[in-house]
């Protein structure tokens, strides 16, 4: 293993990216289920053959890279699930808001949002609407699509908001909207405190990179501590604790930095 080998593995570690997600979006189900049914086998293969040629910490190390790749992308993967929820059931909110000024019944100015959005927001609305027309309330509707999106805090207040137009005598239009304003301001909210984090999640990203830092000018000095950490012995167990280290502080501060924006 090179030293380019580990400053691309660091820097991917320290800025994750990946383009599955849009190639697996535009595959059919199919197609998806056939790519993630092997999986487990690759892995597990994939370790036996590790184990076979490196020592236990470097492999150890290694999977303590691989899972932090894992949280901090599905960590991303939450974020943008929610932003895109949040965009899009301010969109159909304005769509509710509309039908019920034109004089439409609430249930009906539901399923029209519905039809009117896509993705998680319309089929939360088409169960809501779904429930509703078979006597159920749409309060309650609410309540319970909430624990199944990634946005929950939004649908709740929207099940008290339409709660107390209905228990008070209060125009839905008029609440619902109000509801709306709230998304949108909590929305831009998040937005520039996301933007004000961004230096606090570079900062994170330079101090986990020093020790890569280290590592080259050991290499050009001809210390060649790649060598040395890939050994095994107490060089693999140095290994293994730096990057729990690393991997640990990265972790750490995006959990702070999720508790601000949030």
């Amino acid at each position: 293993m090179s030293v380019a080998a580990l400053t691309l593995a660091l820097a991917v570690l320290v800025a994750p990216g990946s383009a599955r997600p849009r190639v697996r979006a535009l595959l059919p189900r199919s197609a998806r289920v056939a790519r993630t049914v092997p999986l487990i086998p690759l892995v597990g293969g994939g370790c036996a053959a590790l184990l076979a040629v490196l020592p236990v910490s470097v492999v150890a190390a290694l999977a303590v890279v691989a899972a932090t790749l894992l949280a901090r992308r599905r960590s991303a993967v939450r974020r943008g699930r929610r932003s895109e929820e949040g965009a899009g059931l301010h969109d159909a909110l304005d769509v509710l808001v509309g039908e019920l000024r034109v004089g439409a019944h609430p249930v009906a100015a539901v399923a029209t949002a519905a039809a009117e959005s896509r993705g998680p927001v319309s089929r939360s609305l088409a169960a809501v609407a779904a429930r509703a027309v078979l006597g159920a309330d749409v309060a309650v509707g609410l309540r319970v699509e909430a624990q199944r999106t990634h946005s929950p805090e939004h649908w709740e207040r929207l099940a008290v908001c339409w709660q107390l137009a209905h228990d008070h005598g209060l125009a839905i239009a008029t609440v619902m909207q109000t509801a709306q304003h709230d998304i949108a301001e909590r929305r831009r909210f998040g937005s520039r405190v996301e933007a004000g984090l961004a230096g606090a999640r570079a900062t994170a990203a330079i101090l986990a990179g020093l020790p890569l830092l280290g590592l080259l000018l050991g290499q050009a000095l001809g210390a060649d501590p790649v060598a040395f950490l890939l050994s095994g012995g107490a060089g693999g167990w140095l290994l293994l604790i730096g990057s729990a280290l690393i991997c640990a502080g990265l972790l750490w501060s995006d959990t702070i930095i999720a508790g601000v924006v949030t």
